[in-house]
């Protein structure tokens, strides 16, 4: 498992404020690609090499990084075709305008870490964008051989003495005969392409098929690179690293992605989806095991999990019968979106093609009807969303629960993307669109008498309330505390949700801008007990 830093310098030009002088380096940036990974679920290393997985709950990975030192510039002349550099040659394809291309050899351009350039009126130029493509080619050494071989073949062909085409014979060596048949070999696999072969040409299992059957002949020798600056270019420069120091360490990787819900494994039997390649049938994906060990053969052409146990196939929703090991259609759905607890699931419909969803008993037995538009469970409720904006709750046991005037309801944090555990607790809304703080056991804090009640980002035990000024207008801002307490008087204008760079609280009283640490604004203008 490796990662590769694409480490660059930042530089500063004097084109932008057209000073004079050399540019000065800033601290550089780091970016890391992941181009090799090792497969892990719950820190145990996956089995079988050939599971392509389609998501994974933690990957290993050895970082590498790579951190210039010391550097050294090389100047490339408007005019100049070549460029000599360290025994290796630079191709100059062009420098019209604002835009450069190269042809770099490999070994110089791992080391760049960065160009600029200078106009006609002698500023220097930060590039702008910058682009490379690897040049597969025929190698160097295979060419020089095969040319050696020609050469040899040309000779004696261009005499009549027969000793002396015997004397140019025995400059044949074994690396030109090896290059030959290695080429030959290539070209007829080549030749042998079909049009609908050529066809797959962009196609990434193509590419590695071309790369596998020319690995003896071909090689990126060379990397095609655009180089774009903010005005015309009379000369570039490109610096280039000398020294480095490399740093590595391996570290276990959770994958975390908040974007993304658990739905997808069940933590003791994940399903996975992998893909295998076949010569002439080309990706087919098929489900395994969190060790590797096939549930279904890779079969299909298109395969999207939509759940540990449900799939898509070409836009229908099967199930995964785990006891027959077989797909199983559910064509009465079109998608599956969560289980609620076990063999209660809940899966989506169009009622009069509107989307609706439901919650199904082993697939066939609908314990609440098709009338919502999704379920949220906490703790010992679950809340269900009705297409007509007004919210049930139901026990664990899909019994209804009264609602104590509630109409609404959604957690306090539910829209914060924060790393702060917050506590458990809700804002609900009755009838007349007033808000109350509500507990986990959906017991009400507050009265019904807030026209908002919001979270601070990374704040966990304090929240902002509103009340209408009484005009009618505008609001006085507060703060409660997580037992719903009014702790700080409605008598602000304006309170920020977010503490500043400085780490403290902006409010706004009496029409002035004003910031304190929060501790010291609760001290100074919170309620007496």
């Amino acid at each position: 498992m490796k990662l590769y830093a694409a480490n660059r310098f930042e530089f500063e030009s004097g084109y932008n404020d057209h000073k004079e002088g050399d540019s000065l380096f800033k601290p550089f940036e780091q970016s890391i690609e992941t181009v090799e990974k090792g497969y892990f679920f719950k820190g145990k290393k996956l089995a079988g090499k050939d599971i392509g997985l389609k998501r994974i709950d933690s990957i290993e990975t050895e970082i590498s990084l790579k951190l210039p030192l010391e550097f050294e510039k090389f100047s490339i002349e408007k005019s100049q075709k070549i460029k000599q550099y360290k025994n290796q040659t630079i191709e100059v394809e062009s420098i019209e305008d604002n835009i450069v291309k190269l042809k770099i050899p490999v070994e110089i351009y791992s080391a760049i870490i960065g160009y600029q350039g200078y106009n006609d009126q002698n500023f220097r130029m930060n590039s702008n964008a910058l682009s490379s493509t690897p040049i597969l080619e025929i190698r160097k050494d295979v060419k020089s051989n095969l040319k050696n071989l020609l050469d040899i073949f040309s000779a004696v062909l261009k005499t009549n003495d027969a000793n002396e085409a015997k004397q140019i014979l025995t400059k044949i060596n074994q690396n030109q005969l090896t290059a030959r048949h290695h080429m030959a070999e290539f070209n007829s696999y080549f030749s042998g392409l079909t049009e609908k072969r050529i066809k797959e040409l962009g196609d990434i299992p193509f590419y590695e098929e071309i790369a596998e059957k020319g690995k003896n002949v071909i090689a990126a020798e060379n990397e095609f690179v655009f180089v774009e600056f903010p005005d015309d270019i009379k000369k570039i420069e490109v610096f280039v690293a000398t020294k480095f120091n490399d740093l590595r360490q391996t570290n276990m990787v959770k994958f975390n992605n908040h974007r993304s819900t658990p739905k997808y494994f069940d933590v003791n039997q994940p399903n996975i989806i992998y893909n295998t390649y076949e010569k002439g049938k080309g990706i087919t994906y098929g489900v395994s095991n969190k060790d590797g060990e096939k549930i279904i053969p890779a079969k299909f052409d298109n395969l999207q999990q939509a759940g540990n146990d449900y799939f898509i196939i070409d836009d229908q929703l099967q199930w995964l019968d785990m006891a027959g090991k077989k797909m199983v259609a559910l064509p009465q759905y079109q998608n599956y979106l969560q289980t609620l607890k076990p063999g209660y699931d809940v899966f989506e419909k169009s009622i009069e093609d509107a989307p609706a969803v439901g919650v199904v008993l082993n697939r066939t037995k609908v314990i609440l009807p098709f009338e919502y538009h999704g379920f949220d469970k906490y703790g010992t409720f679950i809340i269900a969303h009705k297409n007509s904006d007004v919210d049930e709750l139901y026990d664990l046991n899909f019994k209804r629960l009264p609602n104590h005037g509630i109409k609404s309801i959604q957690t306090i944090n539910e829209f914060i993307a924060s790393e702060t555990k917050y506590p458990l607790l809700f804002v609900a809304e009755d009838d007349k669109r007033k808000k109350a703080l509500t507990d986990k056991n959906l017991k009400l804090l507050t009265p019904f008498k807030y026209e908002f009640i919001s979270p601070f980002f990374e704040i966990k035990d304090h929240y902002i309330a509103g009340i209408r000024t009484p005009d009618g207008s505008s609001y006085y801002y507060g703060l409660i505390d997580q037992n719903g307490k009014e702790v700080v008087p409605f008598i602000f204008e304006n309170i920020n949700d977010e503490l500043d760079k400085s780490g403290k609280l902006k409010y706004r009283l009496k029409n002035k801008a004003q910031a304190a640490p929060l501790e010291v604004f609760l001290k100074t203008y919170g309620k007496k007990s």
